[in-house]
């Protein structure tokens, strides 16, 4: 791997940057361990320039990437957050909530969890390690929670769950009517018969 400056510049801006922004913004604060991981970054690349070695510009990078890895850990749950609120509503019927085909969401939400799954498991094997395999993992994950949540229509959704409602009472209430209509009938019935 090149351990320079200028890799550790394009990462930073390339990578962590948009990662860090997403997860700032989906979480709507500062991690304390984000800042203390680009402090550590800094620290190694100051360091780097005294020793002019590698071995600082090597840490620099672990750390920024070990940032970029919690970053997208963070928007993965946000996002699974968001994702779980429509199956909490109506676990049978959530996929009407996406303005995509039922089965590609189901086979979305499956992959998700089979990649989440897989790169947990790179993540444990790979502690104080490179985790750019977990790292490729997570980011697959928050992209397809990101389509599935921009395919997501709240107005359709909402619809869907008053229609639901409405039928489900429509239902009952029919159901109540003819019980009690039943119920007269057979008195009057009985009365009259027996």
């Amino acid at each position: 791997m090149n351990y320079s400056l200028k890799y550790i510049k394009d990462y930073y801006y390339n990578t962590f940057v948009p990662a860090y922004a997403d997860a700032v913004a989906s979480i709507g604060d500062k991690p304390i361990q984000l800042l203390i991981e680009q402090e550590n970054t800094l620290a190694h690349i100051i360091a780097s320039i005294d020793d002019n070695g590698d071995d600082n510009l090597k840490k620099a990078i672990a750390h920024l990437e070990r940032a970029t890895l919690d970053c997208y850990k963070i928007i993965w749950v946000v996002y699974k957050e968001k994702l779980e609120y429509f199956i909490k509503i109506d676990k049978t019927n959530f996929a009407l909530a996406f303005n995509i085909d039922e089965a590609e969401v189901l086979e979305k939400i499956n992959k998700i969890d089979s990649l989440a799954k897989e790169a947990r498991r790179l993540e444990s094997l790979n502690v104080g390690k490179n985790n750019s395999l977990a790292l490729k993992k997570y980011m697959e994950v928050v992209e397809i929670e990101k389509e599935l949540l921009e395919s997501a229509d709240m107005k359709k959704f909402s619809s869907y769950s008053r229609f639901k409602f409405s039928y489900i009472l429509k239902d009952q209430v029919v159901g109540i009517i003819v019980g009690i209509l039943t119920g007269l009938l057979t008195s009057y019935l009985w009365e009259r018969f027996f």
